[in-house]
C-alpha cells in the first residue's frame, strides 16, 4: 500500500509526535509498504532544518515543504501539499495533530480516493501554548465532529483519550486505541561509548533531556536539586540538555541556578544532542528525571526504562 503520514514536524526536529511518526513509518517501510512523510522544512522551534526537498531516509520518502507565513503556534499551511498528495495517490493518509492539513486531507479525500486516519495526540492533555490557538481549539474540534464521517479511523493512545474524543462528539465506533509510544527493541542491547559520570566528574548523575520549554518544567528539577544538595552527602550533578524552545524560560532557568548557588551542581546544555550522545548519557545516568507540567507521550521515559535507567 501507499501510505502518507502528514505531520507538522519531522526528524531531526525533536518531540514526542516526531518520534512516534518516525518509529511508525520505519516499521511500515520494513513491512514492504511505500511510505511517505510530508512535513515542513523547519523544526518545532521554527528553525530551518533543510531546504524544501524530497529525499529517501531509511526506506521512507520524506517530502519537506515550505510552510505558510501564517503560523498559529505550531500550526501552519504547507505549500504544495495538494500537489504532493495528488501525485502520490495514496491508499491511506494518516494525519497527525489538529492542524489545517487534517481538514485539507478530508477535503481532497473523495478526489484521490484514499482513507483518512486522524491521530490528534490528545491536545487537551498536552495543552495549547499559543493564545490564538487556544481560542480556535474548541471551534476547530467542533468542525472536526461535523466532518467525522469523512474520517475513517481516529487513533487514541489511551482509554482516557478515547473518552475525550467521545465527550467531544466523536463516534466511539470510529476510535481505535493504539498504545504509543514504544521504544525500539534494539535499545535493550545498547552499549554506551561514553559515561556521563566521567564527562561531568561526578559519582551520581540525574539527567533530563528534553526541549527547554516552560511546559517541560525544568525549573522543578532545579529547585529539587537544592533540596538534594542539603540531603545528600555525596558529589552529584543534575544534567539538563535539549534545544531551547523558549528563550525567556531558559534565561529564567539560568538565573534560578545562580540564585540558588547551584552552578557547581546543575549543568545546563542548551543544544540538540546527537542520538548516540543522548543514549550514552541516558543509559549511564543514575536516574532519568521527567518534570513536565504537561506531557502525554514522554518517549524519553520509555527509552530510559529500556536502557535500564530508572
Amino acid at each position: 500500500m501507499k501510505i502518507v503520514h502528514i505531520t507538522p514536524f519531522y526528524r531531526p526536529s525533536i518531540g514526542g509526535v516526531e518520534e512516534i511518526v518516525y518509529n511508525t513509518v520505519k516499521e511500515l517501510a520494513k513491512r514492504g509498504h511505500e511510505v511517505h512523510v510530508v512535513s515542513v522544512n523547519y523544526d518545532n522551534r521554527w528553525k530551518e532544518i533543510a531546504k524544501p526537498s524530497t529525499v529517501v531516509e531509511e526506506g521512507v520518502i520524506v517530502h519537506r515543504l515550505r510552510p505558510s507565513f501564517i503560523k498559529i503556534g505550531y500550526a501552519t499551511l504547507m505549500h504544495d501539499l495538494k500537489k504532493v498528495l495528488f501525485e502520490i495517490k495514496p491508499d491511506i493518509v494518516h494525519s497527525h495533530n489538529l492542524h489545517p492539513h487534517l481538514f485539507q486531507a478530508i477535503a481532497w479525500k473523495s478526489k484521490v480516493g484514499y482513507k483518512v486516519v486522524a491521530q490528534l495526540h490528545f491536545p487537551k492533555m498536552t495543552g495549547v501554548d499559543n493564545l490564538v490557538a487556544k481560542m480556535f481549539f474548541e471551534p476547530t474540534m467542533k468542525i472536526l465532529t461535523w466532518n467525522q464521517n469523512n474520517v475513517d479511523v481516529f487513533i487514541a493512545h489511551t482509554q482516557l483519550e478515547k473518552q475525550w474524543f467521545i465527550n467531544s462528539g466523536i463516534n466511539g465506533g470510529k476510535i481505535s486505541i493504539i498504545k504509543y509510544p514504544c521504544a525500539p527493541d534494539s535499545l535493550a542491547a545498547y552499549v554506551p561509548k561514553r559515561d556521563i559520570h566521567e564527562l561531568l566528574g561526578s559519582d551520581i548523575v540525574i539527567t533530563y533531556i528534553s526541549r527547554i520549554h516552560r511546559r517541560k518544567g525544568q525549573h522543578l528539577l532545579i529547585k529539587a536539586s537544592e533540596h538534594l544538595r542539603n540531603y545528600l552527602n555525596r558529589n552529584f550533578k543534575v544534567y539538563i540538555a535539549g534545544p531551547i524552545s523558549d528563550q525567556k524560560y531558559f534565561i529564567e532557568l539560568h538565573n534560578l541556578v545562580q540564585r540558588l548557588s547551584l552552578s557547581g551542581i546543575v549543568v545546563l546544555e542548551p543544544r540538540i544532542l546527537r542520538e548516540e550522545e543522548k543514549l550514552d548519557y541516558m543509559s549511564t545516568s543514575n536516574i532519568f528525571a521527567l518534570t513536565s507540567l504537561m506531557d502525554y507521550t514522554p518517549v524519553a521515559v520509555f527509552e530510559s526504562l529500556v536502557l535500564g535507567t530508572p
